[in-house]
C-alpha cells in the first residue's frame, strides 16, 4: 500500500472508532518510520527512540497505548533481543476491510400514489426531502463529534480541535492532553469545552509543572543562592 493511501485509511478508520492521542502518536510514528525506510516489511526501533519520537515520557503509558494498538490489530510486535530492538509491522488488514463512509445501507422508499381524489392540503416536506435534511444534519454532528482522548480517554476534543492543538504545540501536544487527562481523572474537573481548557489554563500548567520537574533534577529546587538567603537544614522543607 502506498504510503498516503495507508495514512487516508487510518485516517477514516480513526473517524469510526475511539483510540487515545498517545495510540493515533504511536502509529503516525511507526507509518512514518515504515516509509522513511523504504516500507520494508518489518522496522526495528527500541522503546526509548520511540517514547522520545512520540512525546511519551512514561513507560508504562507507552506500552499500555502501544498494546492496544496491537490489540486492535492496527500494528504487529515482535519483542527484541540483546543487541536488536523491538520489530514492528504496520498492519494494513483492518484498515483496508475497514467500511467507508458513504457504504451503508439505505432502505428503498415506496413511492406514495396520490388518490385521483385528494383534497388539496399545504404542501409537506416529502421523504426523500426528509431523508436529505437527515443526511446533511448527520453530516454537521460528524464534523462536531468529540472523540475520547487522553491516559484515561476523558478528553473530548473534535477533529478540529486535535488538529489546532497539534498545529500549535507540535512537541508537547500529547503530553498536554494527558496532563489534562490526568487532571479530570484526579480531581474530577469539568468544563464545557476541554479544548478552551487547554488553550486558558492547561498548556501552562504543563509547563508550570515541567519546569519544576527539570529543576528537581538538576537540584535547583529551591531557587539559586544569589537569589535567597541561607536556610537552617530543619526548615528547609519543598513548598
Amino acid at each position: 500500500m502506498k504510503y498516503l493511501d495507508l495514512l487516508n485509511a487510518f485516517d477514516e478508520w480513526i473517524e469510526q472508532n475511539s483510540i487515545s492521542t498517545c495510540q493515533i502518536a504511536i502509529w503516525y510514528r511507526l507509518a512514518a518510520l515504515y516509509n522513511k525506510l523504504g516500507r520494508p516489511e518489518w522496522v526495528s526501533v527500541d522503546n526509548l527512540k520511540l517514547m522520545w519520537m512520540t512525546q511519551i515520557s512514561n513507560k508504562n503509558t507507552f506500552i499500555k497505548n502501544r498494546d492496544k494498538l496491537i490489540e486492535l490489530r492496527l500494528i504487529e510486535f515482535e519483542k527484541g533481543k540483546k543487541g536488536k530492538p523491538n520489530q514492528y509491522k504496520v498492519a494494513t488488514e483492518v484498515l483496508v476491510n475497514s467500511p467507508k463512509k458513504g457504504n451503508k445501507f439505505e432502505p428503498e422508499i415506496e413511492p406514495q400514489i396520490a388518490p385521483k381524489t385528494a383534497p388539496k392540503v399545504a404542501p409537506q416536506i416529502g421523504p426523500i426531502t426528509e431523508i436529505r435534511v437527515r443526511v446533511k444534519e448527520n453530516t454537521a454532528n460528524a464534523v462536531q463529534k468529540k472523540t475520547a482522548c487522553g491516559e484515561f480517554g476523558n478528553v473530548l476534543l473534535t477533529k478540529n480541535e486535535l488538529e489546532k492543538l497539534e498545529s500549535q504545540y507540535p512537541q508537547e501536544f500529547g503530553a498536554i492532553i494527558d496532563y489534562l487527562s490526568s487532571y479530570i481523572e484526579m480531581k474530577g474537573y469539568k468544563a464545557k469545552s476541554h479544548y478552551l481548557a487547554i488553550q486558558k489554563w492547561v498548556v501552562l500548567a504543563y509547563r508550570e509543572q515541567k519546569k519544576r520537574e527539570e529543576n528537581l533534577i538538576r537540584g535547583v529546587n529551591y531557587g539559586s543562592y544569589s537569589q535567597q538567603k541561607a536556610r537552617k537544614i530543619c526548615t528547609e522543607y519543598p513548598e
